[in-house]
């Protein structure tokens, strides 16, 4: 009875080791697959790839969760095989449970659909007019991911299931050439999202281009409806008819937006006023690619793009209709 307990016991241990290292091995590989994908899309841009798109082609957000996927789950994975060959390697008569075995080859099933449906996407981007090199480098992130995971398995299954005598070598091997893959993506993650003190400035900037959006809005509602601009931002700033939340401080430094008029002009229908705001950005993202969500938080177009250090924008607030924020780099109507 003790025995059959045992046998009990050992075989829902292999199946949890053995589904869970499966688990670990999927965020393993499609986080590699996320971080060689946008490093590809950053550094070799194809103007075909609009901004409109839904999912934007270059995605820090993606980078960084893949970054931190790769550093959580790799080693767990590793230390979850280093279970399982030790579990079957103290006990060479010991025989993998029937459960355990289609486990195996279902989810194995599944990574070579998935793959197979990876290199589809690619080769059909690629017959839609992507860039050949673009194409290149991702069809061989693919084959080199897939290549690694099935060699392994390859050989697991020969050492496990059919008890072939096999040296810990090309185990050693793999392992190596995995660590390599993965500390590649890693640090080509990193040049491509920026470090993490990179990224709090970005933050600092999003929210910066957020909070002027806003205030240019509030101004406009104010414009609309007194027929004038705002004396100061302290006219507006705690009317929530006009503000609406809008946040009117720097989120770094807590000083306010610097906000002035600058002159009245004529639209050549109705009247209008123009201000200028101003803020002092951390970093430059003049150099970002378009099709990246670098902007894709940000709700005025306006302010997407900024130089570092301190940047204005003149905006034009109608009087007496609907109010509007006027596109960059277009001058007012001529004058009548």
């Amino acid at each position: 009875m003790e025995e059959i307990q045992n046998k009990q016991s050992s075989s829902m241990v292999e199946i949890f080791v053995n589904f869970f290292s499966f688990m670990l091995l999927w965020i393993v590989a499609t986080a590699i697959g996320i971080l060689f994908f946008q490093v590809i899309n950053k550094y070799i841009p194809d103007p075909i790839v609009r901004t409109s798109y839904v999912f934007r082609s270059f995605n820090i957000y993606a980078i960084h969760y893949s970054i931190a996927s790769l550093i959580v789950a790799f080693p767990l994975y590793i230390w979850m095989l280093w279970f399982w060959f030790k579990s079957f390697g103290n006990l060479p008569e010991k025989i993998e449970s029937r459960l355990s075995k289609w486990l195996t080859y279902a989810i194995l099933l599944i990574a070579a659909g998935t793959i197979v449906g990876d290199l589809i996407v690619v080769i059909f981007n690629f017959l839609q007019g992507e860039l050949g090199s673009r194409f290149l480098l991702k069809a061989l992130s693919v084959i080199v991911i897939a290549g690694l995971v099935f060699w392994f398995y390859f050989l697991e299954r020969k050492k496990i299931q059919y008890k072939k005598e096999i040296s810990v070598l090309p185990f050693l091997t793999l392992v190596v050439l995995s660590s390599i893959l993965v500390i590649l993506a890693i640090v080509l993650g990193f040049f491509a999202g920026g470090m993490p003190g990179q990224e709090r400035l970005r933050k600092f900037d999003l929210e910066r281009a957020n909070n002027l959006g806003q205030i240019s809005s509030a101004i406009s509602n104010f414009a609309f409806e007194n027929s004038r601009l705002p004396i100061d931002l302290s006219e507006i700033r705690n009317n929530p008819r006009y503000s609406y939340g809008a946040i009117y401080t720097d989120p770094e430094t807590q000083k306010e937006y610097d906000y002035r008029i600058v002159k009245p002009v004529t639209s050549g229908v109705n009247d209008s006023l123009e201000y200028e705001l101003c803020a002092t950005f951390s970093i430059s993202n003049l150099n970002e690619p378009e099709n990246s969500d670098i902007y894709y938080g940000y709700g005025y177009g306006q302010w997407a793009k900024h130089d570092k250090g301190y940047v204005c924008q003149k905006q034009i607030a109608t009087l007496g209709a609907k109010s509007f924020k006027a596109a960059p780099g277009i001058p007012p109507l001529p004058l009548r």
